[in-house]
């Protein structure tokens, strides 16, 4: 079943969750409490696992789970080039070559 959360939770939620990625607190889907991104991304997989096994894509999205919890996501990257390097020309020349390559 759906989750019975408002939409301005939800977009709360939304906004949470782009701002921190994987390397900090978002808020648990079904309790809306924040908690580690891990625990909460591996919740968010088990309310939606049976949906994914029966669609067959169960296996494929633990595996993909697991690999943006060991390397992180896109932002991370971006950011921690941003960090080293303070140029935001480094950070969009690398998207660039990311996304063609």
């Amino acid at each position: 079943e759906p989750v019975d959360h408002s939409v301005s939770l939800l977009r709360l939620a939304a906004w949470q969750s782009a701002r921190a990625g994987l390397a900090r607190e978002l808020l648990h889907p079904l309790t809306m409490r924040r908690l580690p991104a891990e625990s909460v991304v591996r919740a968010l997989l088990d309310h939606v696992g049976d949906a994914l096994a029966g669609s067959g894509d169960l296996h494929r999205a633990r595996e993909a789970v697991d690999l943006l919890l060991r390397r992180g996501n896109g932002a991370r990257v971006q950011r921690e080039l941003m960090e080293r390097t303070g140029s935001l020309r480094d950070v969009v020349a690398e998207c660039v070559r990311h996304t063609q390559g």
